[in-house]
């Protein structure tokens, strides 16, 4: 590629801007919580979403998940509600304590709008719900602030999935209901394997625990100046694409970088002896799917990240036959780029290797931040997983990360069979925080992966050689101080059993660490 393209492709990456269910025992766990750290922004505000540069840092919280995953470990995942009360209101959260929902997700088997269920959401005690809207009203009024890109539809409109990123946000405590306002007969419902009829709704609500007292900017539905500012400017940078908030309000640096890489040969992409943080990579090749990349910081001897070249950039590993743009990574023009923040404390080294049969050229950028980071930020770190096939009737391993740190997000680019449910063990935990009901319902699609949309934090690729799929837990990344524990079913059905597709399951799990 000739570099006058590139360099239009990069500077239009650049300039185009963009920025497991616990028990009700579990639920109401008053283990001890870290202290929130001074210079976050306040849990529960949009303008969280806007701060990159305070991403790798640690994070003062828990995240938990209620969804309905079949609690006997099969295929059953619809209904499944932690309790249901008069008048048919099924409970699908509860929580005493501050924190924030910074995720919704919904779909049910029947058509869009054939099944009306009212969403309650109540919260810090209130005897009426802050919110109360019809299910599909909710992800499809526009009404501010679930607007797009932070709410909406996703998939096959005909059964689409609903999503939310709103910032739910509460000082004392949350409830969130389902409630049907129709006759029975209007809803879709299924037998499990007790014999039981279930309601084929699926659900899932990804929330916060901050410590005891902590500080949160409570949800309203009329928003402060200063929210719907950064509401607008989320929604702006998302308009023409865009750059997360930097480190420090700092200006990055561009460092231009124009390699040749011969058959089995390893190069520098970039090695600095002083501190700073690599807060955007810009690169092109021809070559994706013959090139690994491999990361070094603070004179570490073991890489950080040892990665194929496309999944860091949220693709395949052939060259992608469309655009890109998502808030952490993507590619523009073949140009391709990653926004997560990279620091480094005392030195970084960027290395490439080809295992073409040819010379191989990446050229490109680095956006460099040269101020020193805080004293606590934690390093990227990016672990590939590849199982062709995996281990039969188990499930496979996604990350096993050790230390203190937190789970930032996700590419899977060979998903194999749609049914497998994702379970995160946080410090040595029995039972999931985290326990989800299918692979395309943690990506907040639902029934299938057959669609190629892109979104901020969540999105389809490309669908050439299979979909490529990715989601971030940013700003509300999943923290652990001891280990992180992902695990995924491959494949389940009520005939066969859980854990039986040979497909191959492939991705890279972004975390940051110690």
């Amino acid at each position: 590629m000739p570099w006058s393209s590139i360099r239009r492709g990069v500077w239009l990456a650049l300039a185009s801007g963009w920025l497991g269910l616990p028990s009700p025992a579990e639920t109401r766990s008053t283990s001890p919580e870290p202290p929130t750290p001074a210079g976050l922004p306040l849990p529960g505000s949009i303008s969280e979403l806007l701060d990159g540069g305070n991403i790798p840092r640690p994070k003062p919280w828990r995240v938990y998940q209620a969804s309905g995953y079949d609690r006997g470990g099969g295929f059953y995942d619809s209904g499944n509600f932690l309790r249901t009360e008069a008048e048919g209101r099924h409970v699908l959260m509860e929580w005493d304590g501050p924190g924030v929902i910074d995720r919704m997700w919904f779909t049910y088997k029947g058509a869009f709008r054939s099944e009306p269920y009212d969403l309650l959401i109540y919260l810090d005690d209130d005897r009426q719900p802050v919110i109360r809207k019809n299910l599909d009203d909710l992800f499809t009024e526009a009404a501010t602030p679930f607007i797009d890109p932070l709410a909406g539809l996703c998939g096959d409109p005909r059964h689409p999935a609903r999503y939310s990123h709103v910032p739910l946000g509460f000082a004392r405590s949350a409830k969130v209901i389902l409630q049907p306002t129709a006759a029975p007969e209007r809803y879709n419902y299924r037998e499990n394997r007790r014999g039981e009829k279930i309601p084929h709704v699926y659900y899932q609500i990804t929330y916060r625990r901050l410590p005891p007292g902590a500080p949160v900017r409570p949800f309203s539905w009329k928003l402060e100046p200063a929210e719907q500012l950064a509401l607008a400017q989320y929604q702006a940078q998302w308009r023409r694409g865009g750059v997360p908030g930097l480190p420090g309000g700092q200006d990055p640096v561009a460092l231009p970088l124009r390699v040749e890489i011969k058959p089995g040969e390893t190069v520098a992409l970039l090695e600095r002896q002083q501190a700073g943080t690599i807060c955007g990579l810009h690169l092109a090749t021809d070559e994706p799917a013959a090139l690994q990349l491999q990361f070094f910081w603070d004179d570490a001897t073991v890489p950080a990240a040892a990665v194929p070249f496309g999944p860091f950039f949220g693709g395949g590993e052939a060259t992608p036959r469309n655009d890109l743009r998502s808030e952490w990574l993507g590619h523009v023009q073949g140009t391709f780029y990653n926004h997560l923040p990279m620091p480094f404390h005392r030195s970084a080294r960027l290395l490439v290797h080809s295992s073409a049969a040819r010379t191989v050229g990446v050229t490109g950028l680095v956006n460099l931040c040269p101020r020193p980071p805080n004293p606590g930020d934690l390093h990227l770190h990016a672990h590939r997983y590849d199982y062709t096939p995996p281990a039969m009737g188990q499930d496979y391993l996604v990350l096993e990360a050790r230390g203190e740190g937190f789970f930032a997000g996700l590419v899977m680019d060979h998903p194999g069979h749609m049914e497998g449910d994702d379970r995160f063990f946080v410090d040595g935990e029995r039972a999931p925080s985290l326990h989800g009901t299918g692979t395309e319902d943690f990506f907040n699609f639902a029934w299938g992966l057959s669609h190629t949309r892109a979104f901020p934090l969540h999105g389809i690729t490309q669908q050439a050689g299979g979909p490529v799929a990715y989601r971030f837990h940013l700003p509300a990344g999943v923290p652990f101080s001891k280990s992180l524990r992902i695990s995924w079913e491959h494949g389940d059905d009520p005939q066969r059993g859980p854990n039986l597709d040979p497909s191959r399951y492939s991705g890279i799990a972004f975390y940051y660490a110690r």
